[in-house]
């Protein structure tokens, strides 16, 4: 039996790591399975197999480290990544983003490597100025994987042409959801008498991380012009907040600024469901959320291949997605030009498609056209039930479309072809 590590930051908080934990508890059975993270964590997501933390020296923080200690972590990471793939006799270590990717690669000698992109990393760097540093080791070392999976058509292009990655390195796997599960939890009750509550009134939706690359302050001014036609909509936000900078005070200063009353489960406020805005944190199960909203509104200014997307479908929950690079317009708009770029909403078979706000400054006015896009997606779909009833079912469809088993046979025939 082959012996197989997955490595990433933590495995619990976000679509990469719950790859992870779909893949390890799919082959658990066909494989040793080691897991290898390096970041703390509450709570993990299920798995199968040995979860090992490598304890590593200072702050799990990068806000509370300097330069030279984040260098000594880094050094550290990967001479104990080097030893643990020693002691367990790796075959193969696959990785999750673009830290844990470089390190594979860096302790790889002899055994195989698989890296695992999960954006579009020309987008991110120019959004996160910090990170084009690995820019430079991504055009030194990708080349040196056995293979690297990306989870779009568009990021395969962005690898090939940013950063020089031959085509012949990249292969295409879309992520797969566990629809079963999904429509499971998505059955479980709220747990809250404020939940309840706030789950009766008209919710726009929005799960995934709080931070800049998400472009969650669009929502707000969305909020305030959808109010005016429609006053008892709530905008609720489903994620864990960025601990590096002041991203968060700056939306709920964003939020008052609009007139908007905030509540924010992480400061303590009194429940209470005569607030507009909803930061809820991180759920474990979004998905019996998403069941009891009106609409997944997603603005984000890029992404790999938004899972968020194809669980809202499953959970019945029509979708408004940015027509960013990569992923909404591969899942809602399959048949049409990748490439395409929208000043106005598309309705599309699956949901409808609006510009991407451009990148720059979150709280910079949002350009009258962009706004006045998403606002007019929102109020179609509050009052045409016959297009929302058609998203539901045709969504129902094209999920189905993301086959676990054919998914899987993906991931195991490249395990296969490099073991």
């Amino acid at each position: 039996m082959q012996n197989i590590l997955f490595f990433v930051y933590r495995l619990y908080g976000g679509g990469a790591e719950r790859v992870v934990s779909n893949l390890s508890v799919a082959f658990g059975d066909q494989y040793q399975i080691k897991i290898a993270i390096y970041g703390e964590q509450p709570k993990s997501y299920s798995h199968k197999g040995e979860l090992i933390k490598i304890k590593l020296p200072f702050s799990n923080d990068p806000t509370g480290n300097g330069r030279l200690k984040r260098s000594v972590r880094m050094v550290v990471l990967i001479f104990k990544l080097k030893q643990l793939k020693r002691k367990h006799n790796i075959d193969v270590a696959i990785s999750f983003g673009e830290q844990p990717n470089i390190i594979n690669i860096l302790t790889r000698g002899k055994r195989k490597t698989i890296l695992s992109v999960r954006s579009l990393l020309s987008k991110e760097m120019a959004i996160y100025p910090k990170m084009k540093i690995l820019g430079y080791f991504i055009q030194l070392l990708y080349n040196k994987a056995y293979q690297i999976i990306v989870t779009s058509k568009l990021a395969a292009l962005d690898l090939t042409a940013h950063y020089g990655v031959g085509a012949g390195k990249l292969k295409v796997i879309y992520n797969y959801i566990n629809q079963e599960e999904i429509t499971r939890l998505a059955s479980e009750p709220l747990e809250s008498d404020f939940q309840r509550e706030l789950f009766q009134c008209p919710v726009l939706l929005n799960v995934g991380r709080v931070t800049p690359a998400k472009g969650q302050w669009l929502l707000f001014r969305v909020l305030v012009k959808i109010k005016t036609l429609h006053p008892d909509y709530k905008l609720v936000l489903i994620g864990e907040a960025e601990t590096e900078g002041n991203f968060m005070d700056e939306l709920i200063s964003l939020a008052g600024e609009l007139g908007l009353k905030v509540y924010d489960g992480s400061r303590g406020q009194e429940k209470s469901v005569n607030f507009d805005v909803f930061f809820l944190g991180f759920m474990s199960n979004p998905f019996k959320f998403m069941t009891r909203s009106k609409v997944l509104v997603f603005p984000s200014l890029f992404e790999g291949f938004p899972n968020t997307i194809l669980e809202s479908m499953q959970c019945g929950l029509p979708v408004i997605s940015a027509d960013c690079h990569s992923g909404p317009r591969e899942i809602m708009a399959p048949e049409s030009d990748l490439q395409k770029r929208i000043n106005d909403m598309e309705v599309t078979d699956y949901g409808i498609l609006c510009p991407v706000i451009p990148d720059g400054n979150h709280i910079k006015p949002i350009t009258e056209e962009i706004l006045s896009a998403w606002v007019n997606a929102v109020d179609l779909l509050a009052n045409d039930d016959e297009l929302r009833n058609r998203f539901i079912h045709n969504g129902y469809k094209r999920v189905r479309e993301f086959d676990k088993v054919e998914i899987l046979k993906q991931w195991q025939s490249s395990i296969e072809s490099i073991a």
